[in-house]
């Protein structure tokens, strides 16, 4: 059976941050699809304009009269998709979703929702015009609630909209309702595939807000009762318009995630009441962008769910995590429902997002698949273009094409980038635990040679932007480009490496025989 949807999200609060600023990680889990990343300008429109998507081509939405410059990061499956791709704005908004199917929403006396859900207008569309028009978190959280509120929405879905001050989390319904609340600034937010909203908080307009007639839709159609007629306060979103029991490999996500970013004892309290679905934790203590690369990489080394063991050479189980100690006695991809890991089988792009001050500065830490193969690339924001091996085809052709790809793309084509590192997590697959021992030190190396370089680049970007902010994005273009050529660089160099040292090995030849005999 196909698996529908296993994004995994953290958001880091800015006072529980150590950059001071929210920091964001997702992984975007979506099967058969292959991703691009397309840099898209600012565009003037003429008055009388109208937008249409592909999976609604009848519904005609006002267009504005301009719209932001943005990176797209395009998930593409043949028959096209609606639900995975991500934005990054000049205003330095970010837009990553989840999945929170299934969702409840009017069924007919055959228990189907789709008579309904064919009258609710839009749904790639919110995530593009966000990435179109917000120019900060709050200002996404009022579109959202624009276009949702006189469209409807027909998929259910939690929308992480965030800049550097502050990130809303935005559940929606099937239909026209919604619930968001803002996560607190000293707080950590983990979001696997279900909603997590619960009571509802009408005198707090500054960090809360529901559609008016939420509560009563779901009494008008049995879903919810309160206790006291008129009193409210028992009604629990999450509860009442997620649709059957908590999944189990959401829970598993969440039950590993919270004990990670050091949350045990608040997660063994949660569930000790019932509840699976927290929203957020006050932090204890602050957060790195190291810290959301390491849960975006997890398999739940070291922990009751992960399938192997922490050892060390000799064979001797460890306590510790350390990734040159694990042994894999099975491929740690394969396990999408039990347990499902948050870098699993579907993981077809991995972000962190380091917001900066200057939106231009804020640079998106970006993995190809399955970021516990190969390292994050910096792309700053205010990059003139994407790196050029991010894309196969013109942003034109990819808009025209989203929701019709030819299958022709998702033949095996060795000139692009996808596939090369595609090469990679095929070689890795044939044998996990012997592949990771190659690639763990590797990609930390590169990794902790790039963090410097970030920060000496902003540095230089400040200097230069002064004088002529133009070159000084012409500067983050080549920088950004110069890291993706040298991430290519090592996903060719480690395909060979794990190939030659694995065949090596067989034949009993020692990896530096050739060095032996010079």
């Amino acid at each position: 059976m196909r698996y529908e949807g296993g994004c995994s999200t953290v958001v880091i609060g800015k006072a529980a941050s150590a950059t001071g600023r929210v920091l964001v990680g997702h992984n975007e889990d979506d099967d058969r699809s292959l991703v691009q990343v397309h840099s898209v300008p600012r565009m003037r429109h003429e008055e009388g304009e109208f937008v249409t998507f592909g999976d609604r081509p009848d519904v005609k939405i006002p267009q504005v009269k301009e719209t932001a410059a943005f990176i797209w990061s395009e998930v593409r499956r043949p028959g096209g998709i609606s639900f995975g791709d991500s934005f990054f704005n000049e205003y330095g908004v970010a837009i990553v979703t989840n999945s929170c199917n299934p969702g409840k929403a009017p069924e007919d006396e055959n228990g189907s929702q789709d008579a309904y859900l064919d009258t609710m207008g839009i749904g790639y569309g919110v995530r593009r015009l966000l990435g179109e028009r917000a120019k900060s978190a709050r200002d996404g959280l009022d579109i959202i609630i624009e276009l949702v509120e006189k469209y409807g929405y027909f998929s259910s879905r939690t929308y992480q909209i965030a800049d550097k001050d502050e990130c809303w989390s935005v559940q929606l319904t099937r239909g026209k309702r919604l619930a968001a609340k803002r996560i607190p600034d000293d707080a950590v937010y983990f979001m696997p595939n279900h909603y997590t909203i619960h009571a509802l908080e009408p005198s707090d307009r500054e960090n809360f807000y529901y559609t008016p007639d939420l509560v009563d839709f779901a009494i008008e159609n049995g879903w919810y009762k309160p206790k006291k007629p008129g009193d409210y306060s028992d009604f629990d979103f999450a509860e009442v318009y997620q649709k059957g029991e908590d999944r189990d490999y959401n829970v598993k996500r969440a039950r590993n995630a919270w004990p990670i970013l050091g949350f045990e004892k608040e997660w063994a309290e949660c569930t000790a009441k019932g509840s699976t679905r927290p929203f957020s934790f006050k932090a204890h203590r602050k957060y790195t962008i190291e810290d959301c690369k390491a849960l975006m990489r997890t398999h739940y080394e070291g922990r009751e769910d992960f399938l192997g063991d922490v050892r060390n050479e000799g064979g001797a189980l460890l306590q510790d995590q350390s990734p040159d100690a694990v042994f894999y006695p099975r491929d740690p991809h394969m396990t999408l429902d039990d347990p499902r890991t948050i870098c699993c089988g579907t993981t077809v792009e991995s972000t962190v997002i380091d917001f900066a001050d200057d939106p231009a500065a804020t640079c998106v830490y970006r993995a190809w698949r399955k970021p516990c193969t190969n390292p994050y690339v910096p792309v700053f924001l205010g990059s003139l273009k994407v790196p050029e091996s991010y894309a196969w085809m013109s942003r034109e052709e990819a808009d025209a094409t989203h929701f019709a790809p030819p299958l022709k793309e998702f033949v095996y084509s060795p000139d692009t980038a996808f596939w090369q590192v595609e090469n990679l997590i095929w070689l890795t697959e044939l044998d996990y635990n012997y592949a990771h021992a190659v690639l763990a030190p590797g990609v930390r190396a590169v990794e902790e040679g790039w963090q410097a370089e970030v920060a000496e680049a902003r540095a230089r970007y400040e200097e230069m932007k002064a004088e002529d902010p133009q070159l000084a994005k012409a500067f983050l273009s080549e920088f950004s480009d110069a890291k993706a050529r040298y991430a290519l660089h090592w996903v060719r160099r480690m395909t060979q490496k794990i190939g030659r040292s694995k065949y090596l090995k067989n034949q009993g030849v020692p990896e530096d025989w050739d060095q032996q005999i010079l």
